[in-house]
């Protein structure tokens, strides 16, 4: 009986179902798409498992300049102190040249200097060599935005004015805002390439099997943090998890946008249901004067709103499914690599898109089946 007094206004029925659709597709596809987006930049963690970024803490000397940075000597206390951690130190100059084949400069580069770069990240073309001296390292946004190949010279000047040709060795994978050196803009060069460098930041890699990086980074503030604070430890698990805390509060925020267009379909359905129960007062008359309970009147007309959540829900689903399938290409490469939490957001539309239909049609429902046998015949 709900369907077929549904069929008797097609047009209204259809435009709710579209309300219910447009949310449900809204909720499922923000929430399985800042899962993807998420997994995209989280990937940039993935090789810097079990390690630590060790930062100086700079102080104002008598003559008002700023002292810090590390020397070779601190760079062997660490080594020391940690006892077996791999410490890897790391060079960044801004003020450094960067010029393409063609002559041109640069301007958005950062030199970094940092070995061993292969145990983080991997080649998107070329390789990334062990032991370099004469080859450097591209990040994915410079060597995109300069048209910067594998096999190409580049002149750096790492040293002030004296400038360096050198090949370039790779090119590396994206890696995402979220990557602790900032690879996609960078140029790696070897450290030795530094004259006398002042090291801006260390890393420290702990093999999870022989120790344990909370450990390290404890002996190395103790180390080094006795009279006042000079260096900061920051484990790159924490950094991580306050990434991650910070996508699942964006996320949330943008399904609870999302979630405006369900109210718009509750309001849409909430006026079909009056619409019907007014142009049926004389049909739920009838059926409350030979009768039909109350309860009877409500259940039919809930079961009307119900079925409208549930064609539409039917319906969103796969369309949030499929666009989900998109973001996932797009972003991790795999249409099927779906989080549990970006296919529970979709169940979470469907749900919603129900449960919104049924409660826009409490009160249509509540009012049709209170009004008098007596009324609606009249």
């Amino acid at each position: 009986m709900a369907r077929r007094n549904l069929s008797r206004a097609t047009a209204r029925s259809t435009l709710a179902i579209v309300a219910i659709v447009i949310g449900v597709v809204a909720i499922g596809t923000i929430g399985a798409g800042g899962e993807a987006f998420k997994q995209d930049q989280m990937e940039a963690y993935e090789g810097f498992g079990g390690t630590a970024t060790v930062s100086p803490v700079y102080h104002e000397n008598e003559n008002g300049s700023l002292t810090g940075g590390f020397s070779d000597h601190d760079i062997n206390r660490m080594r020391q102190t940690t006892d077996g951690a791999t410490i890897l130190p790391v060079v960044e100059r801004w003020d450094a040249v960067v010029r393409t084949p063609s002559g041109e400069t640069i301007v958005t580069a950062q030199i970094k200097g940092l070995d061993n770069l292969g145990r983080f990240y991997e080649a998107q073309s070329g390789t990334i060599p062990d032991n370099w001296r004469r080859s450097v390292v591209i990040g994915s946004r410079v060597a995109e935005n300069n048209d910067i190949q594998t096999g190409d010279q580049v002149t750096v000047a790492v040293n002030g004015s004296f400038a360096r040709s050198f090949r370039v060795a790779a090119v590396l994978e994206p890696q995402g805002f979220a990557d602790q050196l900032q690879a996609d803009r960078a140029v790696f060069v070897p450290v030795k390439q530094f004259e006398d460098p002042e090291y801006d930041s260390v890393i420290v890699s702990v093999d999870s099997r022989t120790g344990s990086i909370g450990k390290a980074s404890k002996s190395l503030e103790t180390e080094f943090n006795t009279r006042r604070r000079n260096i900061a430890v920051s484990e790159v698990q924490e950094q991580r998890d306050q990434f991650e805390r910070m996508f699942e509060t964006i996320n949330k925020f943008l399904i609870g946008v999302g979630s405006i267009s369900l109210l718009v379909a509750a309001v849409t359905i909430a006026n079909t249901m009056l619409m019907s129960a007014i142009e049926r007062e004389r049909e739920i008359g009838v059926m409350r004067a030979v009768g039909y309970p109350k309860t009877a009147v409500i259940s039919l007309l809930l079961s009307e709103s119900a079925i409208l959540g549930m064609v539409g829900s039917a319906i969103g689903v796969p369309i949030a499914l499929g666009i989900g399938m998109g973001l996932n290409q797009l972003l991790v490469g795999d249409p099927l690599a779906f989080t549990t939490a970006g296919l529970q957001y979709i169940g979470i539309g469907a749900l919603f898109g129900i449960g919104t239909s049924v409660f826009a049609g409490v009160y249509p429902a509540w009012k049709a089946a209170n009004k008098r046998p007596v009324e609606a015949l009249d």
